[in-house]
């Protein structure tokens, strides 16, 4: 038999157009047909489910009735330009679109169109998958990772991300603000760049050691290390390194926090407390002595004036008042450094010659101040705005130590004050060609309780220091420099409002 003249029956054709519609039926993409005209044709069960028409509704309707704008008014235009022109646009190529249901409501598809030809008649069959849970669930992944950058980007600690080479992978903005690198300036880079030696030449050997032998060193432990910043600077931080599996790669994550500030405060307070202990051992030490001694000397005193000898009374009376002088003036200045240091002062407007010229006044009662040639010299047109007592206790001090520490071997003691302006900062200079202060104890010059010339004159040792701290309050620096035989003290300090 000649299989050219086998004919299938009409019986066969039934049975092949049944299971053609049972398998349109059950499949889960939706099916439509459209003529030429965009007219659909059929619509098969799943496209009922995803559009929410039924084929009644919508066979011999136009499809743009399925389509949100642009889509409805570009589709008949775009099937005149294909059969004009032939040109393809989306015919054998699958692509995301947006669609709408019956209610209105608009959804992501990927959708295949393919033409074809029936008995003469092109017709185009478009299969549909709706889409909308994955792409809400890659908008839900999308807004996480945003949301989880945005943590990432703002938290105050620094986070650093290496592979196991330890080439940075990810460097958050905490990061930029603590070294002073940007993010394209690190990443890619090895990660020992952020550090100073010893911590840069063994990074990368302990990665090493570290993956050939598992034994940790730093990894789950925090520490504190030191950092290096773009600029060079070398700061502390605290560091801690946690491992992370991601697919099948070893990430080390750091968490870094510069913890500069804390250690400088950290080293005030031990100063503060070494001060404190000082400062409790000599005042109990200087405020006894000139008590034990009044005591001795008033035992002699006594005797002197039992005996009638008034001579020796008298000179023990003057020790007696020296000693309660150099009391005096300790606890003056006790009481000085404990209240400023108790002073919460605010800035004020201050009239700079009558501090001077008040400052003089004062200590014309001090032992040979008729000798001193005085000049005072200020060039400021501006406004001064700064802690008035403060300022005070600067200048009373560098005057007064000028004159209790003058050279008596000199024909003219003088004393030369200046105020002017530079630039931003307002700028106090005493100058005085008196004893000064040999090389050797100049480191020591602003410390607690240090007396350079205890021959010469009493005093408590607290006068420097407390100019010194009077400084650091109103936001200034002071210089000590020994030039052309005179010593010069030059505050420095911003002008402010």
């Amino acid at each position: 038999m000649n299989s050219s003249n086998i004919t299938s029956s009409p019986k066969d054709h039934t049975a092949q157009t049944s299971r053609l519609e049972a398998v349109l039926n059950t499949v889960i993409d939706g099916i439509i047909t459209i003529n030429g005209k965009g007219i659909i044709q059929s619509f098969n069960p799943s496209a009922v489910r995803i559009f929410g028409y039924s084929p009644e509704e919508v066979i011999g309707k136009n499809v743009k009735i399925l389509m949100p704008d642009p889509y409805h008014k570009e589709h008949d235009g775009y099937l005149h330009n294909y059969f004009t022109t032939g040109e393809k646009q989306i015919i054998g190529k699958g692509r995301e679109v947006e669609a709408k249901r019956k209610d209105g409501s608009i959804f992501s598809m990927e959708l295949g169109v393919n033409a074809m030809n029936i008995e003469g008649e092109t017709m185009f069959v478009g299969t549909i998958r709706d889409i909308s849970d994955r792409k809400a669930a890659e908008q839900a992944l999308v807004e996480n990772q945003a949301k989880l950058q945005a943590i990432v980007d703002n938290t105050v600690d620094g986070l650093i991300t290496i592979d196991h080479l330890g080439k940075i992978e990810h460097y958050n903005k905490a990061c930029e603000v603590i070294f002073g690198y940007q993010f394209e300036e690190v990443v890619g880079q090895n990660v020992k760049m952020l550090m100073p030696n010893p911590y840069h030449e063994e990074h990368d050997q302990y990665l090493e050691n570290y993956q050939q032998t598992g034994k940790k060193q730093i990894i789950g432990i925090g520490r504190e290390v030191q950092g290096r910043r773009k600029n060079g600077s070398i700061f502390p931080l605290d560091l801690s390194v946690s491992e992370v599996n991601i697919h099948g790669r070893k990430l080390y994550s750091g968490i870094v926090r510069d913890i500069s500030e804390r250690k400088k405060s950290e080293q005030k307070i031990s100063q503060a407390n070494a001060e404190l202990e000082e400062f409790s051992y000599r005042t109990s030490h200087d405020l006894r002595s000139p008590l034990v001694s009044s005591i001795r000397l008033l035992d002699m005193l006594k005797e002197a004036v039992q005996n009638g000898e008034t001579t020796n009374a008298l000179v023990n009376i003057e020790y007696i008042q020296k000693s309660l002088q150099q009391l005096e003036e300790l606890v003056k200045d006790i009481l000085t450094l404990t209240l400023s240091k108790n002073e919460k002062e605010t800035s004020v407007a201050v009239n700079i010659e009558s501090i001077i010229n008040d400052a003089i006044t004062k200590l014309k009662h001090m032992e040979n101040f008729e000798r001193i040639s005085l000049e005072v010299d200020v060039q400021c047109s501006e406004d001064v705005f700064t802690k008035k007592n403060r300022l005070i206790l600067i200048i009373e001090n560098l005057l007064s130590n000028a004159v209790k520490y003058q050279d008596l071997t000199k024909k003219l003691s003088f004393i030369k004050v200046s105020f002017y302006t530079q630039g931003s900062h307002f700028v106090l200079t005493v100058i005085d060609n008196g004893l000064g202060i040999a090389k050797e104890y100049q480191e020591q010059l602003f410390q607690m309780f240090k007396r350079f010339h205890p021959k010469t004159s009493f005093g408590s040792g607290l006068g420097l220091y407390m100019v010194k701290k009077s400084v650091d309050v109103i936001g200034g620096e002071i210089e000590f420099n020994h030039i052309n035989n005179c010593t010069v003290f030059k505050v420095t300090f911003l002008k402010s409002v």
